[in-house]
C-alpha cells in the first residue's frame, strides 16, 4: 500500500495559529494604529523618543526577487506582505530597524548564497515593522496576564531587545526550511546553528523581557517568534486574550 505523507508536526500546527493571530490583531486594530500615526498623543512617552510612523516604516523591498519564493516555502508571505500594504511611506528609518539589521548580520557571516541572504535579511527587517507596529498601539492594550489596561512606560531599549528576538525566530525558520528542502551548503548550516546558539542564550531573558513589554500583543508576538520551553504554555491551557480581542 502506498505511504500517506505524514501530516503537520503539533509544534507547526501551533506555529500556524501563532501566525494568524498576529495578523488578526493587527488588521482588527489597523483603525487604532491610522490614529496614532495622524495624531499621537503627547502623554505616551515612548513617542517623545521617536515618532509612531517611524516604528511603522515600510521595509525596503526584497533586494532579490527570487528569495520571494524561500520565504514563501517558510510559511512567512504574511510577514513581509502586511508590512508593505500597511506600513507608512516616506516615514525615514524604523528605530528598531539597526536592531533586526544585526541580527541579519550575525546569522549571515560566510554565507554566500544570495537567495538566502536576501530572504534573510528581508524577514529580519520585517520584524523590526511588526514590533514597531504592535508598539504605536501598546498604550491601548492589556497586560498579557492582568488583561487589565497597561499604564506603565515602555523604553526603546526593550523594543529593540524585543525586535532582535522576532528577528532570529523567523531568520531560523528561514534556514530550517532551507535545510529540510534545500541542497544548503555548509555556510548555511552554520547559520542555522549559530541561529540556535543565540536562541538557547537569550531564552533566559525572556521572562524579563516579557514582564517589561507587558502588552498581550507585544508579549505574544516575542514568545511565539522563537523556540523555548514556554512558547506555547498560554495557549495550550487556554487564556482570555480572545475575550479582549
Amino acid at each position: 500500500m502506498p505511504l500517506s505523507l505524514p501530516g503537520p508536526s503539533l509544534c507547526a500546527s501551533w506555529e500556524t495559529l501563532a501566525d494568524g493571530l498576529q495578523v488578526q490583531r493587527l488588521v482588527l486594530h489597523l483603525p487604532q494604529m491610522r490614529e496614532q500615526l495622524l495624531a499621537p498623543s503627547s502623554s505616551v512617552a515612548l513617542f517623545a523618543q521617536t515618532p509612531p510612523s517611524a516604528l511603522a516604516a515600510c521595509p525596503a523591498p526584497l533586494a532579490e526577487p527570487s528569495a520571494e519564493a524561500v520565504i514563501d516555502q517558510a510559511g512567512l508571505q504574511h510577514w513581509l506582505g502586511v508590512p508593505a500594504e500597511y506600513g507608512t511611506a516616506g516615514a525615514g528609518t524604523n528605530p528598531l530597524a539597526a536592531s533586526a539589521s544585526q541580527v541579519a548580520d550575525t546569522l549571515l557571516g560566510g554565507v554566500t548564497d544570495p537567495v538566502v541572504r536576501a530572504a534573510v535579511a528581508a524577514v529580519c527587517a520585517a520584524s523590526a515593522w511588526w514590533t514597531g507596529a504592535f508598539a504605536v498601539i501598546r498604550h491601548l492594550g492589556v497586560h498579557h496576564t492582568t488583561l487589565q489596561p497597561v499604564d506603565t512606560a515602555i523604553t526603546l531599549n526593550t523594543l529593540q531587545s524585543a525586535t532582535s528576538i522576532v528577528a532570529l525566530g523567523t531568520a531560523q525558520r528561514i534556514l530550517a526550511e532551507q535545510l529540510r528542502t534545500a541542497s544548503a551548503d555548509e555556510a548555511v548550516r552554520m547559520a542555522y546553528c549559530r541561529v540556535i546558539t543565540e536562541s538557547i542564550v537569550v531564552e533566559s531573558r525572556l521572562p524579563e523581557l516579557l514582564d517589561e513589554l507587558g502588552e498581550l500583543r507585544l508579549v505574544d508576538l516575542v514568545s511565539t517568534s522563537i523556540p523555548w520551553r514556554g512558547r506555547f504554555t498560554k495557549y495550550a491551557g487556554g487564556t482570555g486574550a480572545g475575550q479582549v480581542e
